[in-house]
């Protein structure tokens, strides 16, 4: 889903006022799949393709909470920020960071890989959680 100037998001904020205030995309490259519907049901996060192995960084600050492997999201990273959110790094081909370690904005936390449920090609699957999951637009300045 394309967002248009003039759409007001989640917390009443419109679009381009949203993304004046967002943190820097985690990741550079090309979006593939934005929030919202999809062919195989929502899509909840932001999917940002690149080389694998390209850096991945936490884009705001906060301490990950979570790090480990799954089945749909592969290796993944989660960090908690100071206002309770909490952004989901996944298809990660590798983890830089641990439970518990504090970063900020430019840390390093992985590299974007092809884990979990993917069609092969290397991509950040970004969500970000602020008591549901709601668009990475709110918080990150992702390339459109």
């Amino acid at each position: 889903m394309t967002l248009m100037a003039g759409i007001v998001l989640a917390g009443g904020m419109p679009a381009e006022a949203a993304e004046r205030h967002a943190a820097p995309c985690p990741a550079s490259g090309r979006v593939t799949q934005d929030f919202g519907p999809a062919p195989s049901g929502f899509h909840y996060g932001l999917d940002i393709a690149n080389a694998a192995g390209s850096p991945i960084k936490a884009g705001l600050a906060g301490k990950v909470s979570s790090s480990g492997s799954s089945g749909a999201l592969g290796q993944f990273i989660v960090v908690t920020h100071s206002d309770a959110t909490k952004t989901v790094y996944g298809h990660l081909r590798k983890r830089s960071v641990g439970v518990g370690t504090a970063v900020n904005g430019s840390t390093k936390i992985g590299e974007m890989g092809a884990t979990g449920t993917s069609d092969g090609r290397a991509r950040l699957h970004l969500e970000v959680i602020d008591g549901e999951r709601v668009n990475p637009r709110l918080k990150y300045n992702c390339p459109r």
